[in-house]
């Protein structure tokens, strides 16, 4: 294990071959199955998100597994929690792009009361449940991307309509010219352990078959939750979302787009 670790810290992230079963990746995604979703793919009511699952049976077995367990103790080595476990499916077809990220960028939202300085108190735990390739839009990273610092970055409304940071356009130039790029091809079981400034991202889904996945995300447990630096940021990200699907509006009403982009 700790030849894993030094791997992880020197390169951002450490890919682990077959860590669970076919059968339990099956025996979750079966589960999903009966489950109603919290959040669809808009106008297409196929399921998207399923929620925070980590206190939920069976999901929660996950965080009980061994090797997770062995790697989490020797990275943190004391007192460490999972602060969620989501299941996310990027379905057949219609599954969107994800947007190049460090995930630090939001950390007031998932632990306020940290800061971008506690980036090395994080670790992202992402399990594939179906195969995933580059056509079912699976993860694309920029290895050794966390030792260039956090990234410009920049606010846009994702596909799913809610605000996200991505690295700017001219920031991920510069990322690949001195790292390149690596693209995550997984086979259900793989589990894909990084750190949150390692920039990531994911393509659109052009197959025939969903790319399911987890996302699990773990902290040292060192400081407590600021309900204030929540409270703004929530009001902040809600605020963002609806000024500028408000601003789209706007310009839908003002013109026809159909006619007047041939003028």
């Amino acid at each position: 294990m700790e030849q894993i670790i030094q791997s992880y810290e020197d390169k951002g992230y450490y890919l682990a071959k077959s860590v669970f079963t076919d059968e339990f990746c099956m025996y979750l995604k079966k589960q999903l199955s009966s489950m109603t979703s919290k959040i669809d793919i808009p106008y297409s009511g196929v399921p998207w998100g399923y929620g925070n699952l980590v206190d939920t049976p069976p999901f929660n077995d996950i965080v009980k597994d061994k090797f997770i367990v062995d790697f989490c103790m020797n990275l943190f080595k004391d007192k460490y929690i999972f602060n969620h476990l989501m299941i996310n499916n990027k379905a057949s077809w219609i599954g969107s792009a994800v947007e190049f990220h460090q995930e630090i960028f939001n950390v007031d939202s998932y632990a306020p009361g940290y800061s971008k300085d506690d980036w090395k108190n994080f670790m992202q735990i992402y399990i594939a449940l179906d195969e995933h390739t580059v056509e079912n839009g699976c993860l694309v990273v920029i290895p050794e991307s966390h030792k260039l610092g956090v990234l410009s970055h920049e606010d846009i409304v994702g596909d799913n309509l809610g605000h996200k940071r991505r690295v700017t356009h001219k920031a991920m130039h510069s990322a690949y010219e001195t790292c390149g790029k690596m693209t995550v091809l997984m086979k259900p079981g793989d589990i894909l352990f990084f750190n949150h400034k390692l920039v990531h991202g994911s393509g659109t889904n052009v197959s025939e078959t969903d790319r399911k996945s987890v996302v699990l995300q773990v902290r040292r447990d060192i400081k407590n939750k600021d309900d204030d630096i929540f409270e703004k940021e929530t009001l902040y990200r809600r605020n963002y979302a609806i000024t500028q699907l408000s601003k789209k509006i706007d310009d839908i009403k003002s013109k026809n787009m159909y006619k007047d982009f041939k003028k």
